[in-house]
């Protein structure tokens, strides 16, 4: 269980930080997605959270006296993809509904690898 907790570690750190660092940064790209998604008012906090988030899983994959963080930091980041589906939906989307798909998948394995450790 550990070799799945930090595969899901590095690709929840890649894919949501990403994401998060380039909402962030002001990005003309991001911030029309944002408006078209209708999220825009909440783009910079929404984007704080996943980077906390992407900090507790490592924390917790890192100490296994702190797994409890990485779990609680999982279950927010996968309420934070579903809420990135809605959106997507609402907006008509199909194939940008995928990546938060895959995350929500990652966190979800992320939490079942944790458990089992």
């Amino acid at each position: 269980m550990e070799l799945l907790v930090w595969i899901t570690t590095i690709l929840l750190v890649l894919g949501v930080g990403g994401v998060a660092t380039f909402k962030l940064s002001g990005n003309e790209e991001a911030v029309t997605q944002a408006e078209r998604l209708g999220y825009e008012p909440i783009r910079i906090s929404t984007s704080i959270a996943e980077l906390f988030g992407v900090a507790g899983i490592v924390i917790g994959a890192v100490s296994d006296d702190l797994a409890w963080i990485g779990i609680l930091a999982a279950i927010g980041i996968a309420g934070m993809m579903i809420g990135a589906i809605v959106y997507h939906r609402r907006a008509g989307d199909t194939f940008p509904t995928l990546p938060s798909i895959v995350m929500l998948v990652l966190s979800v394995l992320y939490i079942i690898g944790q458990m089992g450790s």
